[in-house]
């Protein structure tokens, strides 16, 4: 006996599977924007404090600014991007939690047919096992 939602759990499983894979793209997009975030910092770090003339004053100024412009950029990217994982991370979840409620129907109908399936062949053991008892009664 075939499972009557075989077609739903298949349809279920590709659901699964395509929110594992934008799980994986949005946790590669978070990790490259902490990457680039930690780089950022470091770049800004290393603006050197020593000041010589106005000029280079002005340009360490201006390079500062630029700098926690790009860092802010770069934080809100990171931002974006988390939220991104954590939504797709609750897609995933639910998709997997729809899966495996579909896998336990599953399982429960395919132990169900097997006990029907044995019930089946124990009865006809006992009609064969009646027969021939009836038989061997017949001829002695």
């Amino acid at each position: 006996m075939t499972f009557p939602l075989a077609g739903l759990l298949r349809v279920r499983d590709a659901q699964e599977r395509v929110a594992a894979e934008q799980l994986s793209r949005t946790s590669s997009a978070r990790l490259q924007a902490e990457t680039a975030e930690q780089g950022a910092v470091v770049s800004l770090a290393e603006i050197s404090a020593q000041v010589d003339d106005a000029p280079t004053l002005l340009a360490m100024a201006a390079a500062r600014a630029a700098g926690r412009s790009a860092l802010s950029d770069v934080q809100a990217l990171t931002e974006m991007r988390r939220a991104e994982e954590a939504e797709a991370k609750a897609a995933h979840v639910e998709a997997r939690r729809e899966l495996r409620g579909l896998e336990r129907l599953e399982d429960a109908h395919r132990v169900e047919s097997a006990r029907i399936a044995q019930h089946a062949e124990q009865t006809a053991l006992d009609e064969i096992a009646v027969v021939r008892s009836l038989r061997e009664e017949r001829t002695v």
